[in-house]
């Protein structure tokens, strides 16, 4: 495997190390926090809703400044705000230096899947897409387990500590390892996409809005599961949380596949597929016994990491002449998603418990899945307002 694709794998670890790693604190944060759910799933939230600002527009600033450069500069300045989070003085300092760290990231994975477009043709796009995922997929495990860990033999400021050193060797070697841009033919002055234009069409919105489904699953499953297993009878510390996110690894064996699942059966079919793997899992995780839990998480993170593909590639090729900014708009769209996901669940916790979260999910599966069956047709290079032939 050339040091290219290495690289492309090594930015969505970068990307992902810190954006859900406390999770996996969140019972040692409990004398901030206390049994609050919402302020629990507001430090999650803040990060997400950080990476929803800044995607719209971190797009159309790597189209101008270059894809690479654009990369690197973020994947070094992710350190600084994970070096603050282990300094805060409070938990609302706490929650403001996630959202920093948020404003950080969209440079880094919205701008690698652009990337990745541009380099590669689409049946190759969609393998190194699968890589890409599969990084992605390591940095949420790695970040999860590493601060865990670290947590739970020195305290939570460790962890973010642990963090902050694992995503400044990530910078170093994709400073090194990632290639140049293909030179482009500079656009004529005045056709550059709008924004509002991309959300004209039908197919971009339907995506957009199955993207915010995929993140708020994500965001709501592993954040609930996480205050769940740290309730009786699992009693999990930060330490066997960590371990817990091991079903992430599953990922990484799954997603360099998803693209041949794409070739094989299309981007509707996929996804529905996805979903209801997902789904599965979620029920298996509503019994009381660990290993049924775990075997179930398993389930709903390969679900929800093959749709995420789906939905990710096709909004790559739907627009090949604005996929910066369509992709920035999707990462904007998923992004709030996971906002939401951190802080939607809470009263169903509070009244329902885990059962309550579950079904949340299941409803958005539902609809996502639709959305799938009538926006994910094998997309056609479309023409959006302001371009040219």
């Amino acid at each position: 495997m050339d040091r290219r694709r290495i690289a492309v794998c090594l930015a969505g670890a970068a990307a992902f190390v810190p954006l859900y790693s406390p999770q996996s604190l969140l019972p040692l944060l409990r004398g901030w926090v206390g049994h609050d759910a919402f302020l629990a799933g507001l430090i999650i939230s803040a990060g997400t809703f950080g990476v929803a600002v800044a995607a719209p527009f971190i797009g159309l600033v790597a189209d101008r400044l270059g894809r690479r450069r654009v990369i690197v500069l973020a994947s070094f300045s992710a350190v600084v705000p994970t070096v603050l989070a282990a300094l805060s003085p409070s938990v609302h300092w706490l929650i403001a230096f996630r959202f920093l760290e948020g404003l950080s990231l969209p440079a880094i994975f919205a701008v690698t899947v652009a990337y990745v477009n541009e380099e590669w043709q689409a049946h190759e796009a969609r393998a190194v897409t699968g890589l890409y995922a599969a990084g992605t997929i390591t940095g949420g495990f790695s970040g999860r387990f590493l601060s865990g860990v670290a947590a739970e033999f020195l305290g939570w400021r460790f962890g973010f500590v642990a963090l902050a050193l694992t995503q400044l060797l990530l910078a170093v070697l994709i400073c090194r390892w990632l290639a140049p841009d293909r030179p482009r033919l500079p656009r004529p002055a005045g056709t550059q996409p709008k924004l509002w234009s991309l959300l004209r069409m039908p197919q971009l919105r339907s995506a957009y809005a199955a993207g915010f489904s995929l993140l708020f699953a994500l965001v709501a499953g592993f954040t609930y599961i996480s205050l769940r297993l740290a309730e009786p009878p699992f009693d999990l510390g930060p330490g066997g949380l960590s371990m817990i996110f091991t079903v992430y690894l599953v990922g990484v064996t799954i997603t360099p596949v998803s693209g041949r699942l794409l070739n094989a059966f299309g981007h509707a079919r996929v996804l529905s597929g996805a979903w209801t793997v997902a789904v599965a899992g979620l029920v298996l995780t509503t019994l009381p016994w660990l290993t049924a839990v775990v075997l179930g998480l398993t389930l709903f993170s390969a679900g929800l990491f093959v749709a995420q593909i789906t939905a990710t590639s096709f909004v790559g090729e739907a627009v090949p002449q604005a996929r910066g900014a369509a992709i920035g708009l999707y990462v904007t769209c998923y992004y709030l998603g996971g906002s939401v996901g951190g802080i939607l669940p809470a009263p169903l916790w509070a009244h329902f418990g885990w059962p309550g979260v579950v079904v949340l999910i299941a409803v958005t599966a539902a609809l996502s899945a639709q959305l799938g069956r009538r926006a994910f047709r094998v997309p056609q290079p479309a023409r959006v307002a302001g371009e040219t032939q």
